[in-house]
């Protein structure tokens, strides 16, 4: 009887720690399941080497992580859903050569550049969280003078390939290059796209009042007409409006009837849900109560995304009726009073809206472009980055820019106390991040 052999196991690589020797470690120019990949920890005073497996460990402490090599590759060795906001503006097509192998931007025709950009942007679907955004920043150029719409292209591209595009902002250049062109305008802005997940019921992580615009003047007390007024609404703050008379001296003033609804609509939906369960109840059979009329009505009570609203006075009671739930939320559901109609400043400034004049942040950016002592063609001004920080990156979150340049995201997240991985094609840029962002950790891709 034969006797099979055991198959020999081999046992794992161990990581191999190069710090504190003049020894490098061995490139490794094809990646594979089982590759590794050099870490190069660079200081002011030393550089010192170690070796990493496949997948990179995402950065522990706002030391910026370079992978340098092919965006394309290097991409591969992110984590599925470890980064919280993309900010990058790509190599703009057949404007510049940067003398190096696959570079983005050197393709035959646009239609190949916008192609790549947006091949590239499925990678970035996967390594974004569900809450993450991506902001894009990339130009346009014409060809028999006919502009060619790559900013559009890529967007549609992208929006094609399950992107939601959420913003289309404008970034103003007020000191753009000169132009000799004398058949049309002058070229002085670009585009900039604010994209999420395209998925409605996650919830985007926004925070609005990081970048809110402080008021230019303070909110005007509305003055009461009537300072001997005894109506109901004696001791108001503004009981102007309380009565007919009111209302006609002032122009636009009128109070509207709302409840006094504490309680967020996640809350009531979980209350409603805990007795439609406890009850036995469906949502059919909520509608056949209800009526068929109700048919599209009775899951938005059920709902905690966006879809969601509360039932109506009438609704509630008729839901207590068959339900018959207690009486915690009755008050709130119920009760109504009269408010002023009229708005309010936020306390915390403007929201910066879409378009950005000189002193406001909306889709419209008026930012000077960066001057920079580097041999870079094109520095990002760190406004733009600043921006998408402070809205879209939560305090513990991972910034990634895969066309670093000369590491401008990087500073930015670094001064701004988040984690960062910057991805940069030419070895020749990682001492320029290096002098502007302090100590780098390198990763050869």
């Amino acid at each position: 009887m034969a006797v099979k052999k055991k198959a020999k196991t081999s046992s794992p690589k161990k990581e191999v720690s190069y710090k504190g020797t003049k020894q490098k470690p061995p490139l490794v120019k094809e990646r594979a399941a089982n590759s590794y990949n050099v870490l190069l920890k660079r200081t002011n005073e030393k550089t010192s080497y170690a070796r990493v497996k496949d997948f990179v460990n995402l950065p522990k402490n706002t030391t910026p992580l370079i992978l340098n090599g092919d965006v394309f590759e290097c991409i591969k060795m992110i984590p599925d859903k470890s980064i919280s906001v993309i900010v990058t503006s790509p190599p703009y097509w057949n404007l510049r050569d940067y003398n190096a192998e696959e570079q983005i931007g050197r393709e035959k025709n646009p239609k190949d550049y916008v192609e790549k950009i947006v091949q590239l942007s499925k990678e970035f679907l996967r390594i974004l969280k569900d809450d993450g955004a991506y902001f894009l920043n990339i130009g346009d150029t014409y060809v028999d003078q006919n502009l060619q719409m790559i900013p559009q292209r890529v967007a549609i591209g992208m929006q094609e390939r399950g992107w939601l595009l959420r913003n289309q902002i404008i970034w103003y250049k007020p000191d753009h290059m000169p132009s000799p062109v004398k058949s049309r305008f002058k070229n002085t802005y670009e585009p900039i796209y604010f994209f999420t997940k395209n998925d409605w019921e996650k919830k985007v992580y926004f925070n609005i009042d990081a970048i809110r615009i402080p008021h230019k003047t303070e909110q005007l007390e509305l003055k009461l007409a009537k300072t001997n007024y005894n109506g109901k609404f004696k001791g108001n703050e503004s009981n102007i409006g309380a009565s007919p008379g009111g209302r006609i001296s002032v122009n636009g003033i009128k109070y509207i009837t709302k409840r006094k609804i504490t309680s967020s609509q996640e809350t009531i939906c979980d209350y409603l849900a805990f007795w439609r369960d406890k009850r036995g109840f469906t949502n059919i059979d909520i509608v056949k109560f209800f009526g068929n009329s109700y048919r599209h009505t009775v899951g938005h009570w059920f709902r905690k995304d966006a879809g969601g609203s509360y039932p109506s006075i009438e609704d509630w009671l008729k839901l207590k009726e068959l339900l018959k739930f207690d009486s915690k939320h009755d008050f709130e559901m119920t009760e109504t009073e009269e408010v002023l109609q009229q708005i309010n400043y936020h306390p915390n400034g403007k929201n910066p809206g879409d378009i950005i004049d000189v002193d406001m942040i909306p889709d419209f950016f008026k930012i000077n472009t960066a001057k920079s002592q580097y041999r870079h063609f094109a520095v990002f001004p760190s406004r733009i980055p600043e921006i998408a920080i402070k809205c879209c990156c939560p305090s513990d979150g991972i910034v990634l820019d895969p066309f670093a340049g000369s590491g401008t995201t990087g500073k930015v997240a670094k001064e701004l106390n988040r984690k960062s991985i910057l991805i940069e094609l030419q070895s020749e840029y990682l001492d320029i991040i290096q002098e502007r962002s302090g100590n780098i950790n390198i990763i050869k891709g």
